[in-house]
């Protein structure tokens, strides 16, 4: 696969499946359980007992999911948006799960799927969602002024939450790999070229302040985290390692939290990306990127589908594992989507025949979690009694340590007790 854009949509597939099943880890356990990642794993050892946690390996999201519906639909110029909600609303149910087809959501994403499926009025969710962003990259093949993409990229996002942040950050990453795949020469600096960027987003947004508006978007709140995305991309710029680089992150978004963060790997997205794009920027085309930006755990299949994404665009195939792309689950269906989508020769059926497809998948890891739970149910601990038996064994205990005489003094009170009775 040559095309930029299709590097970018197979190697977010393949970061998205790689990191998955670590998503919510710390980055101490991953490495305490797994050492150093060469493949798709699976965390059953790394549970504890907690197996309902477990996903398939080599086994996508509902990152990719959204993702590959979104550049179906938006292959059409006009209604794009109103198809990707009926897509959503109309998806299959599935018995026991209440999210469908979808896998693994968060809670603003299972909020999102919920109101389309229960055609309930659109409410008001202004939570983070960081997940939502490497979703949108099919977006970015769009051609458009910049004014139509802040449109495209704002009401996508306002589909799941008002969040200025979540907008904010998404706009930097759309309009990033925007330029990488429009650019001959990929700049040299993803980090200068984020600066760069928002700095003409925020020149954008307060000249368009009216547009941004009857968008549905608050203008100034949107602005503000363009200036504070610019803030830490500033402090991190001429940052020579992604240790140092994160510390920065950190004590930046800190500025503005009332409880502190120590990972930038978190559900706040004027940390996330700026991390992906530092991580991508100073690991640039090494062939263990995907396998270092999983192994960060906490939100592992968003930081890996964006740092991923981001090199792919710049350097191609090249750091995609042969090996992963192989053990990914449902290949060749995905590969075949990602090429039309790509080359904008998306033909009628291919949605339908998609979400049939997911169905079957979700069902299926449905199935297999079951078998692991069945398999690792554990029998109760000896010794692990109720109150009452606790009171009981204690009362026994003491009636046994007594004399015999005053075994026979207790026994003569109890039946008289029970005869008054």
């Amino acid at each position: 696969m040559n095309n930029i854009i299709q590097n970018v949509l197979l190697t977010t597939v393949v970061g998205d499946a790689l990191a998955t099943p670590l998503e919510g880890m710390s980055k101490g356990h991953i490495n305490t359980h797994f050492g150093e990642l060469n493949g798709y794993v699976d965390t059953e050892p790394a549970l504890k007992g907690k197996m309902e946690r477990w996903k398939k390996p080599g086994l996508y999201s509902s990152i990719t999911q959204f993702m590959i519906i979104l550049g179906l639909t938006a292959s059409r110029r006009e209604g794009w948006l109103d198809a990707f909600r009926q897509c959503v609303a109309d998806s299959p149910q599935l018995q026991n799960h209440p999210s469908g087809i979808f896998r693994n959501p968060d809670g603003v994403e299972k909020k999102f799927i919920t109101r389309k499926k229960e055609s309930k009025r659109p409410t008001e969710v202004a939570t983070p969602a960081v997940r939502i962003i490497p979703a949108l990259a099919p977006l970015s093949h769009r051609k458009n002024e910049p004014i139509d993409h802040i449109a495209d990229i704002a009401a996508f996002v306002r589909l799941f939450t008002s969040d200025p942040g979540t907008c904010a950050a998404a706009l930097l990453y759309s309009f990033l790999l925007k330029a990488f795949i429009n650019e001959k020469a990929a700049p040299a600096s993803p980090l200068r070229k984020s600066l760069e960027l928002t700095v003409k987003l925020i020149e954008t947004v307060e000249f368009n302040a009216g547009v941004i508006f009857d968008m549905g978007v608050n203008p100034g709140a949107l602005g503000q985290e363009l200036r504070n995305l610019s803030r830490i991309l500033s402090a991190i710029v001429s940052i020579d390692t992604v240790e140092n680089g994160e510390k920065l992150i950190c004590a930046g978004v800190n500025a503005g939290l009332k409880t502190p963060i120590t990972r930038a790997s978190v559900n706040i997205p004027v940390a996330l990306v700026p991390y992906a794009i530092l991580t991508s920027t100073i690991r640039q085309d090494d062939p263990s990127l995907l396998f270092l930006a999983a192994a960060e755990g906490g939100m592992a299949a968003t930081l890996t589908a964006l740092t991923g994404a981001m090199s792919a665009a710049r350097y191609g195939p090249a750091l995609l594992p042969d090996k992963l792309v192989h053990d990914l689950v449902n290949r060749k269906k995905v590969v075949s989507l990602l090429t039309s989508i790509a080359a904008g020769t998306v033909t009628a059926g291919l949605l339908d025949d998609f979400i049939r497809s997911e169905a079957s998948l979700t069902a299926k890891e449905q199935d297999e979690l079951k078998a692991h739970l069945k398999h690792g149910k554990k029998k109760p601990k000896k010794g692990l009694l109720s109150r009452a038996d606790k009171a009981m064994k204690l009362s026994r205990h003491v009636v046994e340590s007594w004399t015999k005489r005053d075994k026979a003094k207790w026994k003569k009170e109890q039946k008289q007790k029970d005869k008054r009775k």
